[in-house]
């Protein structure tokens, strides 16, 4: 039988005998001056990424508005 036709087995939704739940994971935060010092360096290569990539969106976005502007007056120039 399908799970749409009758209620699932009890036997088929027990878990492994070893699995981790939630309440029983340690914590990923480390506390004190590590974990500030940690914040303050993500962040400061967040800005950097960002500073970083400006430029580069501004060309992608600027040098194809260039070409078709050169090639426009270009035509025109033809004509």
């Amino acid at each position: 039988m399908t799970f749409a036709t009758s209620p699932p087995r009890e036997g088929a939704l027990t878990r492994a005998g070893l699995a981790t739940t939630v309440d029983d994971a340690r914590s990923l935060v480390v506390p004190g001056a590590l974990h500030r010092a940690a914040v303050v360096i993500a962040d400061l290569l967040g800005v950097a990424g960002l500073v970083l990539c400006v430029p580069f969106v501004i060309l992608a976005i600027g040098i194809p508005i260039a070409l078709c502007l050169r090639f426009v007056l270009w035509i025109a120039g033809m004509l």
